[in-house]
Order: structure tokens, then C-alpha cells, then sequence
């Protein structure tokens, strides 16, 4: 698996972070909360080679995973109504 941000352990979007850390979610859309320090990343090109990267043990929503117990769906033949 390639190191990058987005499949990092570690990694968290900067707008979730707790305060102060999301008020820069401005200028950095990433931030690393790895176990030594919290930090937001001014480059994400390091997280592939940082010593402390590990894979992301729960992947992204799929499209076709099957929903938790109790999300609400949207129906399919509502994405394709116009607005």
C-alpha cells in the first residue's frame, strides 16, 4: 500500500480537528494526530516517507458498501432528479 495522507492511521481532515487545530483549515486541508504530537501539515509529500505512517485500519464509505444499521439511504432514482 502507498503512503499517502488520505490512507494514513493518522491522518484527519483539519475542519474536524478540535480547537485551535481547525482554524487552520484554511490553509491546510490535512492534519497528522499520530501518537507524539498534533500537527497540521503544511505538505502532505512527507507522509510518504514518515516513519510513523501505518494503514488506515477502516477504509472510506464505497459507493456500493452496505449502509450501518440504521443510516438513512438515499433512494436511487432520487440522484437522479434535477434541483
Amino acid at each position: 500500500m502507498a503512503h499517502h495522507v488520505h490512507n494514513c492511521h493518522w491522518s484527519v481532515p483539519t475542519l474536524l480537528m478540535p480547537r485551535p487545530f481547525w482554524y487552520a483549515a484554511c490553509q491546510s486541508m490535512w492534519s497528522c494526530w499520530n501518537d507524539r504530537d498534533v500537527r497540521v501539515l503544511s505538505s502532505t509529500t512527507d507522509c510518504e516517507t514518515c516513519p510513523l505512517w501505518k494503514p488506515r485500519e477502516i477504509e472510506h464509505a464505497h459507493e456500493d458498501a452496505i449502509p450501518p444499521r440504521g443510516a438513512v439511504t438515499c433512494p436511487t432514482d432520487a440522484k437522479s432528479e434535477s434541483w
